[in-house]
Formats: structure tokens, C-alpha cells, sequence
């Protein structure tokens, strides 16, 4: 089950200028203590003083690979607790850091049996066996094709969603950090508007892919694998196809549609019509006017920003999904501590812009910048930029919140 771990804030709430920290993939050279912070400055060239650096790993396996169907472990509540507590808590005259949780795991022993039992495993897809049972005629199947193509169709597009631009009908499905689960056994066809209501009821869920998938038929009833000794993985071993949704924290890229599939001995896996459709707007926020959307760019204030308004921003690890709720929550303790200890003149945070930045076109992480001054859609020019080891960061899905009554355009 994949884990949604949030290292401790790293808070600098009473520096005059505040010190700049790095995410932990961030190379030290590029990092300046003395930068003056960008709000949207690309996390590892400048990192905000408020960041939450999680970790990207996960014990679920890729969402092509045989594993039990499992619900995400995403806990905005529990996040949210966590974020208000380290700010409340922290010394007003002190940044604190912890680098990141410490990660334990429960590592278990497979349990020795004298026989594996073999099973016809179940499947919710047509099986496909003429020409031939074979990836390429898997691949080539018209219907397939046909129905990934006939729900990319403005009419057939669940409420609330849209279709990732480029990702229609692929051989491929994605493979992004922010994989929460997989569900097939409760599909039974190719239908995105089912995988949409179980995305819209699932913590953490912005996005999804479905797809048919071709496995074999014969596996081990334990593992659902096949058993190299028992039921073996054959190139000519029968298929079965399983129709899937895969289930996603961040927004999706057609760019990363790269798992096109495995081996299990020598039975090739592979994927075919293969869809991915995301949350056409950010969520609404009680207490804000909003979202309203900046595109792909960010709020870029005048400088300094530090005399206009800026707060600081928040970057989340690759496994805490797009979530602006989790903003409002920091933007609330900001307030909060500001009043109490005086800092940043006393500010309020009345406005904040909810984005991603996106290394080389991938590995988005979740980032807020947080304002004492409400800013419109004239101030999101921010594209992005490239830091000095020549990565390309860009900005995706960028909303701006407002606290009631701060509302400008």
C-alpha cells in the first residue's frame, strides 16, 4: 500500500531574511543562503523557507504489475494536523529543519510451501485469440481501439473531467510518482466515468488512466503470478486481458505514458488503448473566493517580494498529492503566528497560488506560495526557468485562492 509520508516543515517564520533551504535531491552548489526568495522559483535552484520534503517511494508496485487492489493511504486531515502543528510549535527566532521522517519498513518472509496450487485466474476483458494470441494481435484489436477512442469523445467525458491532451489510445500508461492504486475486478468494461466516481471519492485522487491489459491466463493462485516451475510464463502461454484504472495524486502528462509493459518469464505483458483524464478545475475551498485559474504560470511579484506581500511558499514531496487544502490549512496558521509572534509585520495571509513545478517536463511536486497581498491573474507570468545545471522547470495547474472579501482581478 503506498505510503504518503510529509517530513516536518522547514520554517523560518521570524528571519528578517529568511534563509533559503533545498530540497534534499537539490545539489548544494545550487543553493545561495543569501538569495533573496523567489516564490516561484524552481525547488532545487531556490527552495522556499517553508517546505515539506517527502519521500517519492513507494511499496506499491508500478500499476502494470500483479499486486492486490488496495486504497490509497493519502490523509489530508492528518496532513493538514501536521502542517498546523509545526507552525503553531515553531520558535519564532529560530528556521528548524528536519531533513526528512525517518522511513521504517515491515520487511516479511514468504511462507515456505511444499506445492504451489495453480489457478484459471478470473478476468473482466474479452479475451483476444484471432489472428493470433499474441501481444501484437492484442495491440492491434480494433474494439479496443474503438472504445479508447470513442470516450475520448466530448459527450462520453465524465463531468468534472478532461481528456490529458495526447494521452488517447495509447500502448502505453503512465508511470508517475503519485500513483495511489489500481482497481480492476470492480470494472466490468471499459468505462471512465466509473473510474471518475471512484477518483472523486478517493482522498489525494486528481487523476486517472484506464487501459486493457494482457496477462496470462495460468498463475499461481498465491501470487497471481505465473510460477516458473508450477504454471510457467510461456511465450505461447493463454492470455487473459484485464481492464484497468490506475489512480493518480498530480495532474498527468502524455509525456509520461512510459510503462509499455513486461515480461513474466517469458509471457510478454502488454498494454492497448490506453486513456488518462484529469480534474478539469481545482477544487473550492471553504472560506476563499476561487480557484481561479493562471494556467501554467505562476504569481510573480514586484520586488522585492518580500515588501510586497510575500508570506512564503511550501514544497511538498513527490508522494502528497495536489491538494489546496493543505495550503488554506498554512495559510490559516500563517495568520495565526504572525499575529501572535509578530512576524512578517503581523500579515494575514489573504491569497495563495496552488501549483506544480515540473522538472524536465516530469516529477511534479506540489508547491504553494502564500501572500499577504491578494494578487490577479495580470501578476501570473511566471513560466518557469532553467537553474544552472540546465533543468528545465516549468509550472502546471496553477489556481489562485483568495480569503473571503480579498478577491481582485
Amino acid at each position: 500500500m503506498k505510503s504518503i509520508i510529509l517530513s516536518s516543515l522547514i520554517l523560518g517564520l521570524a528571519a528578517a531574511t529568511p534563509v533559503i533551504n533545498q530540497r534534499q535531491d537539490a545539489s548544494p552548489s545550487s543553493v545561495s543562503p543569501s538569495s533573496t526568495p523567489n516564490p516561484a522559483a524552481p525547488p532545487d535552484a531556490v527552495v522556499s523557507a517553508a517546505q515539506a520534503a517527502g519521500s517519492g517511494s513507494s511499496d506499491s508496485a508500478d500499476a502494470g504489475d500483479a499486486e492486490p487492489e488496495e486504497a490509497s493511504t493519502y490523509d489530508p486531515t492528518a496532513v493538514a494536523a501536521d502542517i498546523a502543528a509545526q507552525i503553531a510549535n515553531a520558535p519564532p527566532a529560530a528556521v528548524t529543519s528536519d531533513a526528512a521522517n525517518l522511513v521504517t519498513s515491515d520487511t516479511r518472509k514468504r511462507d515456505v510451501r511444499d506445492a504451489v496450487v495453480c489457478t484459471t485466474r478470473t478476468f473482466n476483458g474479452p479475451q483476444v485469440t484471432v489472428p493470433t494470441d499474441s501481444p501484437g494481435a492484442f495491440q492491434a484489436y480494433q474494439p479496443f481501439a474503438d472504445a479508447a477512442n470513442e470516450a475520448a469523445e466530448a459527450e462520453n467525458v465524465p463531468q468534472g473531467y478532461a481528456v490529458v491532451p495526447g494521452f488517447v489510445n495509447l500502448q502505453a500508461t503512465a508511470k508517475d510518482p503519485s500513483y495511489l492504486t489500481y482497481v480492476s475486478s470492480k470494472l466490468a468494461s471499459y468505462n471512465p466515468a466509473q473510474c471518475a466516481a471512484i477518483c472523486d471519492a478517493m482522498s489525494g485522487c486528481t487523476a486517472f488512466n484506464i487501459y486493457y491489459e494482457r496477462v496470462p491466463l495460468v498463475v499461481s493462485k498465491s501470487t497471481q503470478v505465473p510460477d516458473k516451475n508450477a504454471c510457467p510464463g510461456l511465450a505461447t502461454s493463454p492470455s487473459a486481458t484485464l481492464i484497468k484504472c490506475a489512480f493518480y495524486g498530480m495532474p498527468l502528462l502524455y509525456t509520461e505514458a512510459t510503462n509499455v509493459g513486461q515480461f513474466q518469464g517469458q509471457f510478454q505483458v502488454v498494454m492497448a488503448s490506453s486513456n488518462a483524464y484529469v480534474k478539469s478545475s481545482a477544487p473550492s475551498l471553504d472560506g476563499y473566493e476561487g480557484p481561479v485559474s493562471f494556467g501554467n504560470k505562476a504569481i510573480n511579484a514586484p520586488a522585492p517580494v518580500i515588501s510586497h506581500g510575500f508570506l512564503r511558499s511550501q514544497t511538498f514531496g513527490t508522494n502528497v498529492p495536489y491538494d489546496p487544502s493543505l495550503c488554506a490549512t498554512t495559510c490559516a496558521a500563517l495568520t495565526t503566528y504572525n499575529a501572535k509572534h509578530g512576524t512578517m509585520n503581523g500579515q494575514a495571509c489573504v491569497f495563495f497560488d496552488a501549483y506544480i513545478w515540473y522538472k524536465n517536463g516530469a516529477d511534479g511536486v506540489f508547491t504553494c506560495a502564500f501572500y499577504g497581498v491578494p494578487y490577479g491573474v495580470s501578476y501570473a507570468t511566471n513560466v518557469g526557468q532553467y537553474n544552472n545545471a540546465g533543468d528545465h522547470w516549468t509550472v502546471g495547474s496553477s489556481y489562485g485562492y483568495y480569503l473571503d472579501g480579498y478577491y481582485v482581478e
